[in-house]
């Protein structure tokens, strides 16, 4: 995993396209790497499997 979960990278992309999140909308972002790695772990994936990330976020699972 990458710097890519840090919140001062989160926030400068957010910046660097001229966008705020919105609390009221419950826009969240997934930047506590320990609870990813539990995610990713949990979901017993292989190799072969295609994962599938739905929503609008920053792909912290997928990327």
């Amino acid at each position: 995993m990458t710097n890519r979960q840090t919140v001062s990278f989160i926030r400068n992309r957010f910046d660097e396209a001229g966008l705020r999140p919105v609390t009221r909308f419950g826009q969240n972002f997934l930047v506590d790497l320990n609870l990813l790695e539990l995610l990713a772990r949990s979901g017993e994936v292989g190799g072969d499997d295609v994962i599938l990330e739905v929503g609008t976020g920053l792909g912290s699972l997928t990327a």
